[in-house]
Formats: C-alpha cells, structure tokens, sequence
C-alpha cells in the first residue's frame, strides 16, 4: 500500500550518493552499483513528533522516508543494506522506475540491545510495483511512532494476522513474516522439483513433502 504523508511531515532533501560512500566506506565495486543504478536519492519525510504530534518511544524515535529514482528497472537490495547502515533510524524506501512505477520496500530495524548507539537490521519485506497514478492511503492512526512503525511494516509483510492473532511483539511479527515467507520459497522449489522429476516414487514422496509444507504455512499465516 502506498501512503501520503502529511505536508508537516516534508523533509524533501537530496542525499548525494558520495556522502553514502564515505559514512559507509563502501568499495569500488559498491560504488559502481550506486552510480549505474540509481539516479538520485531524496530524504522526502521525516515522521516524527513534533511533525506527526505523536509520541516517539525509545524503540522508534523517528521513521524517515526516502525516495530512491532508478536509472533502470531494478535496484540491488545491498545498495538499501548500506543506505540503512549510514542512517541509524527505520526507513521505508519508495523505489521509482522510469516509467513512473513504484515499490515500497523497508527492513525491520530494531536499537541493538548491546549498544544503545548501534541499530539491528533484520530481513526486508517489500510491495509490489504499483502503477502510475496509484492513489496513496491516509497514514494510519496511531497512539505513538512504534504502533505507527508496526502497521506501515505490516502492510509489506506477505501474511497479514488477523486482529484476533495479532502479537504487540514486533520481532515475533516479523519473524513469523520471515517464516512464511521461508516456506513459501522452500514450496516452490520442491514443486519445481516435482514437475521434473520422473519417477513415480519420489513424486509422491516429494507430493507429500510439498502437502505438509502448505499446511505449515496455513497455520503459520
């Protein structure tokens, strides 16, 4: 789903790629990736309580928002790895391609429990390519800026739990998220598998792997 953030909420600042380069020290390589596939990089919001007039909490205590312009149709996920390094704070990246589609991608980002100054950056969920011209959602309503972060999170995670399920642990959201989203590759590798095989035998044996893994994922979603 995609958003529209409140005008208050307006940081609109270009990040130029070098600055990334030298906070991160990335190799040539890296940097190269940087230069062919991206166009320019903006800090387009900062939620936060004095602009969303919600309370931050320690967990969250700013959400920012970057818009990512491709030069192409894709973007490797390193290149956001890095990104998120450089900035100690969440951040949902919305990724423009040329023809003026869109994605929203973000990784679940947690203060590591070792080092208050040190961030943890967990897998990344993200949406699909929305057309041009998508019509964005109001921001959910939120009693703080960790509840704000959980639901935006939630809309890119492939399972939604229902209200009835729904846990107040982020990780263990996240890492039911991640769980699902396991098996589900783990499923199509198995029936790919299946369809190649020849022999009757280990198709049914393979039938039956692939039986139990959908029934896991039922329960896990």
């Amino acid at each position: 789903m995609l958003y529209a953030f409140p005008p208050q909420a307006k940081f609109d600042k270009p990040v130029p790629k070098s600055k990334i380069y030298e906070r991160a020290a990335v190799g040539s390589a890296l940097r190269e990736k940087f230069v062919y596939q991206i166009e320019k990089i903006v800090w387009s919001y900062k939620l936060a309580e004095e602009t969303l007039h919600i309370p931050a909490t320690a967990q969250v205590p700013e959400i920012e928002v970057f818009e990512i312009y491709l030069k192409g149709d894709r973007i490797e996920e390193a290149l956001l790895k890095t990104i998120d390094r450089v900035i100690p704070l969440p951040i949902f990246f919305y990724i423009h391609r040329k023809e003026g589609s869109v994605k929203v991608k973000a990784a679940y980002k947690r203060p590591s429990a070792s080092d208050s100054h040190k961030w943890v950056t967990d897998g990344y969920f993200e949406s699909e390519w929305f057309p041009p011209g998508t019509p964005a959602a109001p921001l959910p309503i939120a009693l703080d800026l960790e509840k704000l972060y959980s639901m935006l999170l939630e809309s890119l995670m492939p399972v939604k739990a229902s209200q009835s399920d729904r846990s107040e642990d982020m990780e263990a959201e996240v890492a039911r998220a991640q769980m699902i989203r396991s098996k589900e590759r783990e499923y199509q590798r198995l029936k790919a598998k299946r369809d190649r095989e020849k022999q009757f035998n280990k198709k049914i044996k393979l039938n039956a792997a692939l039986h139990r893994l959908k029934d896991e994922i039922a329960k896990l979603s």
